[in-house]
């Protein structure tokens, strides 16, 4: 009939997983020293715990109705179980709250995933900026490291790398900082973060996808394809890898190989235009041209901002029909798209793509296939 040790006993039996049991004892400790506040939060914890979160939500408004002074776990706890129940408008007040009492990196990081939820990025950058700067308790090393993923989500490659360089054993952030070296084409430093995170997160199919583009660019196609085969068996259903896999049989001109890869990716994400251009492309050089024609068109008209979907249906019809007047028109398209992606994301199009759009415009010659030469994109 002891207080102490059936809270104890509670306590073991909940770290053991034992929830059901772990509450029958903070319920008969409940019995014998009824409105404890220490054991009503046990209680309240292991509802939480269990995935019953209103029950544990109205136990700790209790408890916040009965407090003598603000305590960060109750609010914290607050914003969780409303965080689970979607109610992120009133989650975000007590997480808040909690913060303002104690800057732990608990109530960040579910503010966090609120504001994402919610596509306030800039919010989330803002929150961690300044948690950063405040130097929260206990939580220095994880804010950096989910500042600086949130900067490389953002965009802001040189600011998230800074600090995503200062992880060495976080997979997370090796990712991450592989990801932003690669996209600046240092794809042997992209390697060397890349091997380090392989020791950590040996599983990650997206680690091994990018491995294997990093060995295309260095043109090693067969490590590539082992590579991206690895992470097609950790995730068959990503589209990303089976476009990467599609591609890469493409450029080594094995097209049954390409065509059953994208035509899984066309199976799974039909609203996506790169995999019916790809798909065209790989019918094209098997002699379709009718079926590449209408996967160039079904790509045209699905995808509305990228460049090269326009351009390849511009080549396509300068080696087939040679209709001056649709290749015009895809000409203005891929020049009206390459401006847009540059004002949107800051993104350059390749040289290469505004010469072959430049060869176009002089192989059929008319006052409105003039792209324009601008300082931006050459």
């Amino acid at each position: 009939m002891a207080y102490f040790p059936n809270m104890m006993q509670g306590i073991i039996l909940r770290q053991e997983g034992k929830m059901q049991e772990s509450l029958d004892f903070f319920q008969a400790c409940q019995l014998y020293n009824p409105g404890h506040l220490e054991n009503l939060k046990q209680i309240a914890k292991s509802w939480l715990l269990a995935g019953r979160h209103e029950a544990a939500l109205e136990t700790y408004v209790d408890i916040e109705c009965a407090l003598q002074k603000p305590d960060w776990e109750i609010y914290h706890n607050i914003g969780v179980c409303l965080y689970y129940m979607k109610q992120y408008a009133k989650a975000k007040e007590y997480l808040r709250r909690a913060i303002e009492v104690s800057s732990q990196g608990e109530s960040y990081q579910v503010l966090k995933n609120i504001l994402l939820l919610e596509n306030d990025l800039d919010g989330a950058l803002e929150l961690f900026s300044a948690a950063e700067k405040s130097n929260a308790d206990s939580a220095g090393p994880r804010l950096t490291l989910s500042l600086g993923l949130l900067l490389a989500k953002a965009r802001h490659r040189n600011d998230a790398l800074q600090r995503l360089m200062m992880e060495t054993k976080n997979g997370a952030a090796l990712l991450a900082a592989g990801c932003i070296m690669q996209e600046r084409n240092d794809v042997n430093a992209a390697l060397a973060r890349y091997k380090l995170a392989s020791h950590l997160m040996p599983e990650s199919a997206a680690l091994w996808n990018n491995v294997g583009m990093c060995f295309l660019k260095k043109q090693k196609f067969v490590a590539a394809v082992c590579c991206l085969k690895r992470a097609n068996y950790l995730a068959p259903f990503d589209h990303k890898i089976l476009y990467n896999l599609g591609l890469i049989h493409l450029v080594m001109q094995q097209l049954a190989s390409a065509f059953h890869f994208l035509s899984a990716w066309v199976n799974q994400s039909p609203y996506r235009g790169q995999a019916y251009m790809l798909l065209a492309v790989v019918m094209w050089n098997l002699g379709s041209v009718e079926a590449a024609k209408v996967l160039f068109e079904q790509a045209a008209r699905i995808d509305q901002k990228d460049p090269l979907v326009a351009l390849n249906l511009a080549i396509f019809v300068h080696n087939t029909t040679k209709d001056t007047d649709l290749i015009s028109s895809q000409l203005r398209d891929f020049q009206e798209r390459m401006q847009n992606l540059q004002q949107t994301t800051g993104e350059f199009v390749d040289d290469e793509l505004v010469r072959a759009a430049h060869f176009l415009a002089d192989r059929h010659p008319r006052e409105d296939n003039r792209i324009v030469e601008e300082e931006m994109i050459i």
